[in-house]
């Protein structure tokens, strides 16, 4: 009797101590198996196809465009990606960093001129709108906006953008028209930067008339006697070649003064 009762004194408490461990065990999870273990590492490592190639791309055109605020530049780069526009993004870093009125660098202007496309009238809300994209600060554009439009207008000639811009960020009338060349022209990077006689000649005429003598790349407006043997002696220039000109044209010892 007293080997039956001690041993099922035993079996008690054994089932005690499994309740109790039991009880200290029940607010922790139930460990996984290994099974369980890979799917979830599998579901968790699962990566877009497409993410590794944008992470990559968007991380070139970071370096090439070297942005002032890279969280607004990256909200208008995937915002332009997202809608099938152009990205703020330049062609090639531009080293060392040039110092420009509102951060405006000829890379930015054709960052800018590429975000145009065709379209041949800018608003100023659109503008804006790039121009912040890019971290550009918000005087210069107004300066450029001012050069160019009247209080009454809401949009103008883009290429005017271009020749003002260029002005404001050039040492000289001489070197606003070289930008201008390097801005519009369809050859590549290194090549003359040739325009078309009909495109040159309006925006320069445009800039010989923008009276701005604070400012060097565009300087007090010009009259005709500066401006007419300059463009008889490029119209003779450019139809030998193609109806283009190009910078070294401007630059030559024969070619009239600009200003």
């Amino acid at each position: 009797m007293d080997v039956q009762l001690q041993s099922f004194e035993n079996e008690q408490e054994m089932v005690l101590s499994e309740e109790e461990a039991s009880a200290r065990t029940r607010g922790f999870p139930r460990l996984k198996t290994q099974e369980e273990e890979e799917q979830l590492a599998a579901q968790r490592l699962a990566v877009p196809s497409p993410l590794p190639r944008i992470l990559k791309e968007f991380t070139k055109a970071a370096i090439r465009t070297q942005p002032y605020d890279l969280l607004r530049w990256s909200a208008a780069y995937f915002a332009a990606l997202a809608t099938g526009l152009e990205p703020p993004v330049k062609e090639r870093l531009e080293f060392p960093p040039l110092e420009a009125p509102g951060g405006l660098t000829p890379g930015y202007l054709r960052v800018l001129h590429r975000q145009q496309g065709d379209a041949p009238f800018v608003q100023y809300e659109q503008l804006l709108r790039r121009w912040k994209g890019l971290c550009l600060g918000v005087e210069a554009l107004d300066t450029i906006w001012g050069l160019v439009a009247t209080e009454e207008q809401d949009e103008v000639p883009w290429l005017h953008i271009v020749s003002a811009g260029s002005g404001l960020i050039s040492q000289s009338p001489l070197q606003t028209m070289v930008l201008v060349c390097e801005t519009l022209t369809t050859e590549p990077e290194g090549a003359s930067a040739c325009v078309p006689m009909t495109t040159f000649e309006p925006l320069y005429l445009h800039v010989s008339q923008l009276d701005h003598p604070g400012l060097p790349g565009v300087g007090p407006a010009v009259g005709i006697d500066v401006t007419g043997p300059l463009l008889e002696h490029l119209r003779a220039v450019a139809a030998e070649q193609g109806g283009n000109v190009t910078p070294r044209n401007l630059a030559h010892f024969n070619c009239p003064k600009l200003y």
